[in-house]
Order: C-alpha cells, then structure tokens, then sequence
C-alpha cells in the first residue's frame, strides 16, 4: 500500500511554495509520493481566463525534475465535468484501491471547505494535511474548526503541518511576468524559460 499525497489546484503557473509545501507534507505523514493534479475545469474559475491544461502540466512536470515522489497526474483531465474535489477522491478511491490518500489543503480552505460540493465525502474518504502559514497563532482556531467538524461529519485523519510562511501566489506571477518583470526568485529556471518562451501571461 502506497501513501499518497494529492495537491490539487490550478497552477497556472506552479510555483516555489507550492514545491515546499509538496516536500513538508510529504516529510510530515512520511508520504510515499505526492502527485500535483492540476484542475481541468475548476468551478470556482469559470468565466476567467486560464492557461490551457497541458501547459499547466508541462510547467508542473518541469517544475519536480530532480525532486524524489513529487509526480504530476493529469487524472482529472481524464474526467467528465467540472473538477470538484469530491468526485476526484471517489474516483481515485476507486481506481487505486490498495493505496492510502492524503489530501494537501491550506488553512483557508479548511475553514472553507462545507462551502465546497459534499464535504462529506472528502472528510470521510481520505485523511486531510492542513497547512498553515502562521501555525503558531493559529493554532488553537484551527483545532477549534476540527472539533467543529467533527461533531458534524465522519473523520477520517487531519494532520496540521506548520509550513514556511512563502509571499508567493500565481496570480502575482502572472502579474509580473504580463508586465515584463522576472519572475526567477518565484517559479524554476525552467519554468520561467517556459514562460518566456512561449509568451504566457503576456
């Protein structure tokens, strides 16, 4: 039985914080491997403008060279509808059935997260890694959401992980490199010469 971590979310682009909090969940639950999935259709995107799905992959593929279990899945390209989390986990359940998955997410998002489509499937069918920027001050509000879920669904794991507070986020990535400034101190040298050449966000 494998341990696997599931990072979802858009990445357009992937970027450094996203490879840390990859590496840190992956140390904390001792993950066999933790596969970046980039979101087909996210629902909360509609209506705006992303890049298309391969090169949000190429980035992510280029982005974990040289870095050990950090694999990228296209899984949820390979399904109907809008990407919503509840569905994925069920499908991957169902598809690797002799595998364990954790399922990476940030605090806001935990506190957000009966605002997503069934909430209770994802609480019931895997374990969650919650990371927060600033775990320290947060931490007692957190613990206070979880015992507030509980009472409320079935649970099946949560790990709080306190990662690397990072000022990174790809809407400023996109921002920058759209104006013409360097992105190298956020994303991979690889990533940004992929940027550059193919004129993303321009």
């Amino acid at each position: 039985m494998k341990k696997i971590g599931i990072l979802g979310g858009t990445f357009d682009p992937i970027h450094s914080g996203h490879l840390i909090l990859a590496e840190e969940a992956k140390e904390l639950c001792n993950l066999d491997e933790v596969w970046f999935m980039p979101a087909k259709t996210p629902p909360h995107k509609l209506g705006k403008k992303i890049s298309e799905f391969s090169r949000r992959k190429s980035m992510i593929e280029l982005a974990i060279q040289g870095h050990s279990g950090l694999c990228c899945s296209d899984f949820e390209n390979t399904l109907e509808g809008n990407s919503y989390t509840f569905n994925t986990l069920e499908k991957l359940q169902g598809k690797y059935i002799d595998d364990e998955f954790y399922f990476i997410m940030g605090a806001d998002s935990f506190y957000e997260i009966e605002t997503w489509k069934n909430p209770d499937i994802i609480l019931k069918i895997v374990k969650l890694i919650v990371a927060s920027r600033d775990y320290s001050n947060e931490n007692l509000t957190l613990k206070k959401h979880f015992e507030y879920l509980k009472s409320k669904y079935e649970i099946k794991g949560i790990y709080f992980l306190d990662t690397m507070d990072i000022d990174i986020s790809s809407t400023r990535i996109r921002e920058l490199a759209g104006g013409g400034e360097s992105i190298s101190k956020y994303v991979p040298e690889s990533v940004c010469r992929y940027i550059e050449e193919n004129k993303l966000y321009v």
